[in-house]
């Protein structure tokens, strides 16, 4: 179900404004037993980007909020080996219809529903921060969710060294 899709980011943050469309790259089956596949034989894996609308003048909170409450979780993830990373994008502004982008990238083309059974109990354990003492309701809302598909062979997600000079 593409509801389904979204749960992930919105389930912890039910008080929050309601959602808008969510786009779906392609029917995932999710099983109880569903775990973190290999890297090595996944022929595509699954990046969800979601947008996000900061309130007028919020947006490095509504960054903190998210880096506090979803990147926490979100790095449990990536140690048990259901992401591969995580990351937040934004605009600097508050101008446009969106003003910022969190990616999660998944290690094979199921997403979400490939690991909702593992990822309930990392919720589940989560307790909200705020560390401005205001939530997501109050910083901002989330816009929408897409899925997109990342084809293999993957690139190195390990940044480049240096230069020395």
């Amino acid at each position: 179900m593409k509801t389904d899709l979204i749960t992930r980011r919105t389930a912890l943050w039910s008080a929050a404004a309601p959602l808008g469309l969510v786009a779906s790259g392609g029917p995932a089956q999710a099983s109880p037993s569903a775990g973190a596949p290999s890297r090595e034989t996944a022929a595509a894996r699954v990046v969800t980007q979601t947008y996000l609308k900061s309130q007028p003048g919020r947006l490095a909170q509504l960054e903190r909020f998210i880096r506090a409450n979803w990147f926490a979780m979100d790095a449990l993830a990536v140690q048990q080996g259901l992401f591969v990373d995580y990351g937040w994008l934004d605009s600097g502004t508050d101008d446009g219809p969106w003003n910022a982008i969190v990616a999660v990238t998944y290690n094979d083309d199921k997403g979400f529903e490939g690991i909702q059974p593992r990822w309930a109990a990392i919720k589940a354990a989560h307790q909200e921060v705020r560390p401005d003492g205001l939530g997501l309701r109050d910083l901002g809302r989330v816009l929408e969710t897409r899925n997109l598909f990342e084809r293999a062979p993957f690139a190195a997600r390990t940044p480049a060294p240096t230069p020395q000079r």
